[in-house]
């Protein structure tokens, strides 16, 4: 990607930031965002037609990152030697991106933008549901497919909220543990 592109891009990001962290999302314009960034009109709208546009590129870039086929040693942690297809490690590296970055996390979920980063994490994580449940790695047989793609993904967003809630203090690893266990069914 051209130098001038991430540049900007990079601003943008910055200054959305920012301002969540200072005002509202309903309350922020995009006029708010081009000031704060030191950029023109134009290189906005190079890159986004809304305000919506710059939060869900936010989000998208970390699951980007994660299902990428080409990972690398980051200066938190170190998938590059682990298969996209190890559920464990894929739930772990996106909280450790979302723990990356915990204080743009904390601003949108502080913010009126909760319900939007929420519902993209849903989205974003349907294909894995699906996958572990394709997998067998986790699965209540009692329950329809759709229904235990739901609940996976509604215990991802519990755990992540109440990671959230305690400002990050655990783990990744233990988190996805809590994932896991909240997942799993045994008989007695």
């Amino acid at each position: 990607m051209d130098k001038r592109i991430e540049k900007s891009k990079a601003a943008i990001y910055c200054a959305f930031q920012e301002l969540l962290e200072n005002k509202d999302y309903h309350e922020i314009k995009i006029e708010d965002i081009i000031v704060s960034a030191k950029i023109s009109r134009s290189t906005f709208y190079q890159h986004f037609k809304t305000k919506n546009d710059v939060l869900n590129s936010l989000i998208d870039n970390i699951f980007t990152h994660v299902f990428s086929h080409s990972l690398s040693e980051e200066k938190t942690h170190d998938f590059s030697k682990a298969s996209i297809f190890e559920y464990t490690h894929l739930i772990t590296h996106i909280l450790y991106h979302l723990s990356d970055e915990k204080r743009l996390i904390n601003a949108i979920i502080k913010n009126s933008t909760k319900d939007i980063f929420y519902n993209s994490i849903r989205d974003k994580m349907y294909p894995i549901a699906k996958a572990l449940i394709e997998s067998k790695e986790i699965i209540i047989n009692q329950i329809p497919f759709e229904l235990n793609i739901s609940r996976l993904i509604e215990t991802f967003v519990i755990c992540l909220n109440y990671w959230v809630k305690i400002d990050f203090s655990l783990s990744p690893e233990k988190i996805t543990n809590y994932f896991i266990l909240m997942n799993t069914y045994n008989k007695k």
